[in-house]
């Protein structure tokens, strides 16, 4: 066998290079639509890009003609090609949260240790998306704001281009839900180091579950002993002390701290161990109050 006889079986038996080798969409459609981060995504870059753009980017994703997905803050970018033509890069950029609606939404994920859990394991919290709307902030792009279009393709194949890159972004989404944190503006390891910065101010403040003893202000400025010596060993009357209210505590304190369950039942393991701690506090002072009697 000549080398052009080998060369022309190796060139038979191998197997065709798949186009788009990296960025063919796996995932189907439905499921991309029913997620609860792409869902959003795909329903407004529909508004922004168009339903003929869309339909035309499903295709060109599921073919595997979207290479080379980059995904930065404010922003993805990819290399799209139609058939018969090599790749164009596209860039589809979208508003960053300012530093306002980021502060908002640590100071509310600094309030339960769930979050920073989660984030350090790289996994996204169940209810994320619904802390960001308890903030007024919307944690993925809505229809109101504006997204723009970066392109060396012709103006007049720039939105279906972006419908493709967009594709490929949302199955990223189902994939790895807390890259949506790094479109918005911040890593996660950023909100990480926010929110443990956040915990440290609240600490410094003074912000604990049991407040500090207030003392009398006779007590923080005696009378000068020389005005008290006849009185200096006398208990004060009864009507005369002073009467002591309980400190107040926050309910629940341990229960706030460790935040929402990740187990699922018919009935919140929460709420169940609140009425349990209530109940247990309830019957611990009656039953003091008895031995008092």
């Amino acid at each position: 066998m000549t080398r052009m006889d080998r060369k022309s079986v190796d060139s038979a038996s191998r197997a065709p290079r798949r186009a788009g080798r990296g960025g063919k969409l796996k995932l189907a459609p439905d499921q991309l639509q029913e997620h609860s981060l792409a869902g959003p995504w795909l329903d407004a870059m529909s508004h922004h890009l168009g339903a003929d753009a869309m339909e035309w980017g499903l295709e060109t994703a599921q073919a595997g003609r979207v290479r080379t997905v980059e995904l930065a803050p404010g922003s993805v970018s990819a290399s799209v090609s139609e058939e018969g033509e090599s790749g164009r890069r596209v860039t589809l950029s979208v508003p960053m949260l300012d530093d306002e609606s980021w502060g908002k939404a640590v100071e509310a994920m600094a309030s339960e240790a769930v979050y920073t859990a989660r984030f350090m394991e790289g996994e996204c919290p169940p209810n994320l998306l619904q802390l960001f709307l308890s903030c007024n902030v919307d944690l993925v792009p809505g229809c109101d704001e504006v997204v723009g279009i970066r392109t060396s393709a012709p103006s007049g194949s720039a939105r279906r281009r972006a419908a493709a890159v967009a594709w490929l972004t949302a199955e990223r989404l189902v994939i790895e839900p807390l890259v949506i944190l790094q479109l918005r503006g911040q890593t996660v390891e950023q909100v990480v180091h926010r929110i443990r910065q956040r915990r440290s101010i609240r600490l410094s403040e003074g912000a604990l579950a049991h407040p500090p003893l207030n003392l009398q202000s006779e007590l923080e400025s005696p009378s000068p002993l020389a005005e008290s010596i006849d009185n200096y060993w006398r208990n004060p009357m009864l009507d005369q002390v002073m009467p002591h209210q309980p400190a107040q505590h926050i309910p629940h304190a341990l229960l706030r701290r460790l935040g929402s369950t990740p187990m699922e039942g018919k009935f919140p393991l929460a709420g169940l161990l609140a009425t349990i701690y209530d109940q247990v506090g309830d019957t611990s002072r009656h039953f003091l109050e008895g031995e008092q009697d």
